[in-house]
């Protein structure tokens, strides 16, 4: 996944990258920020790739936000 589709993906949820950063357990929304930077990003790990592909297809979990 690239940075791109990463930040359209959180966009498309309505996230901002404080809120995606607390609700994926991550201390701060810096590290959110590192997956969407465009210069230098950091490599989406496959298993959070593969989490926001089912949360933008639809996918809620209990502890999804209100």
């Amino acid at each position: 996944m690239t940075n791109h589709e990463f930040r359209d993906i959180r966009l498309r949820l309505g996230f901002t990258q404080a809120h995606l950063a607390a609700f994926l357990g991550y201390g701060s929304p810096m590290r959110v920020s590192e997956f969407e930077r465009v210069t230098n990003p950091r490599t989406v790990p496959d298993l959070l790739a593969r989490l926001m592909i089912a949360y933008d297809e639809g996918y809620r979990s209990k502890d999804w936000p209100k």
